[in-house]
């Protein structure tokens, strides 16, 4: 009888604690926009290079805007307008430049030129926008425009008090909000522990959307590392996915969340570093 009731109680145990130790960690989805394409063709030919689904937000009216933009689509890329919008330094822009100097008609008809110059478009973010993102009137203008276009939008956060993504919602557009800059300090090191923090928000919440540049170092970095997510429970979706997946609401994780410990992504960061010394 012991016997018996040891080998039900070794059952019992195992049927209770099985889920936990044969269960696969669940997915988690990591978009990544690559901001800023446009002014050079090598830097974004390089960057459309990168593995994996990679949304690419191009500029407008720039010298390389087309072909940079057909060529992302053609690989079955996805491809977003990188609307320029007033900051509160005032900033110089370039073409395509929205500000409040703009009446509605204007600033629509500007937009719409924007939009309708960019091949394979889907979606809109924001470049730069810290001052007109956080002005009601035009993020309406805009929200109401990407819902003629069916367009999606996110939220680069660029201001603290950006109203654009509750704008965007209430408009009925569909919209996300960056959680992270992999490279406002364009190293290698700076881009590794933002790209780790990434993970974290991904691993914490089942999502993330991370936004970086086509400087030599992201792109050293996002070459390296891409791969190494192909072996792993952290998939590559493009914006749009996740946005008909449906994104979990959660603070603005940027400074808030400690990087994941991964000891393999820190050697491989080592490596790097090896490389480039060795390098003439």
């Amino acid at each position: 009888m012991n016997k018996q009731i040891k080998t039900l109680l070794s059952l019992l145990a195992l049927s209770v604690l099985s889920p936990f130790i044969l269960a696969e960690p669940a997915d988690v989805r990591l978009a990544i926009i690559i901001d800023d394409l446009g002014n050079s063709l090598e830097k974004g030919l390089d960057a459309i290079a990168l593995p994996g689904h990679i949304t690419f937000a191009v500029m407008p009216h720039r010298k390389h805007s087309i072909t940079l933009a057909t060529r992302a689509g053609r690989l079955g890329k996805e491809v977003i307008l990188h609307a320029p919008m007033s900051t509160v330094t005032q900033r110089t822009l370039g073409p395509g430049a929205l500000h409040e100097g703009l009446n509605e008609q204007q600033f629509k008809d500007k937009l719409l030129y924007a939009i309708n110059s960019i091949p394979y478009v889907q979606g809109v973010n924001n470049h730069m926008g810290s001052h007109l993102t956080t002005q009601k009137n035009h993020m309406q203008w805009v929200m109401q425009v990407l819902k003629q276009k069916a367009l999606f939008f996110v939220d680069s956060r660029t201001s603290a008090k950006s109203l654009a993504y509750q704008t965007a919602i209430q408009s009925g557009v569909h919209s996300a909000r960056r959680d992270i800059f992999l490279d406002n300090i364009a190293d290698i090191d700076h881009i590794h522990q933002q790209f780790k923090k990434a993970l974290a928000i991904a691993q914490k919440y089942g999502s993330a959307i991370a936004i970086g540049h086509p400087h030599d170092s992201t792109l050293k970095y996002l070459e390296a590392v891409l791969p190494q997510l192909n072996d792993t429970h952290v998939k590559l979706h493009y914006v749009s996915d996740l946005l008909k997946a449906g994104l979990p609401s959660r603070p603005h994780a940027d400074n808030s969340i400690n990087p994941i410990n991964s000891p393999s992504l820190d050697q491989l960061v080592q490596q790097l570093h090896a490389k480039n010394k060795e390098a003439p």
